[in-house]
């Protein structure tokens, strides 16, 4: 039982690691001409980084079959220097890239590095203001609020760090 347990998980090692490769070619080639700037739009290193980490950290079997699709839709729908200036398509190029990164961070609990702190921070202002308010001196909330958020945050990345879920 072991045994075909360990041969299923390697034989859908050695799938993703072909298609991980293939896919990366394809990005490459896809992303070559472009600049920096349009680097940044793709995010072609965050997805890189993500093909990596999705071999470990993927939820099940049916859930990297899902991400293998939502990426080869992805690199299809990369736009080249021209496409960008056209609205429609760079409206769907942005669309399938939030589908993948909400997919990463929910249902593979991949985050990017200081997630947490930047979405805590703001919950812990958010929670600080009202005891400011109640000790009659909403200056002293914010900050206290901040600290709240900023140390949860902190935590939480480490936290993450220490698991490997961080693209």
């Amino acid at each position: 039982m072991l045994s075909n347990t360990i041969q299923i998980k390697s034989a859908i090692g050695t799938t993703y690691t072909d298609w991980k490769n293939a896919t990366l070619r394809t990005l490459d080639e896809k992303t070559a001409s472009f600049d920096e700037s349009l680097h940044k739009k793709v995010e072609t290193a965050y997805f890189k980084r993500l093909l990596e980490k999705m071999a470990t950290h993927a939820a099940s079997s049916e859930a990297l079959d899902a991400f293998k699709a939502e990426m080869d839709a992805y690199v299809a729908s990369i736009p080249n220097k021209v496409g960008f200036e056209d609205k429609e398509t760079r409206r769907n190029f942005l669309k399938k890239k939030a589908k993948i990164k909400s997919a990463a961070i929910t249902k593979h609990k991949l985050v990017n590095k200081g997630f947490y702190v930047s979405l805590w921070i703001p919950i812990g202002m958010a929670i600080g203001m009202p005891w400011g308010v109640a000790f009659g001196n909403i200056a002293l909330g914010l900050p206290i609020g901040l600290a709240f958020g900023l140390a949860i945050g902190a935590w939480l990345d480490g936290k993450a760090v220490k698991e490997g879920r961080v693209v």
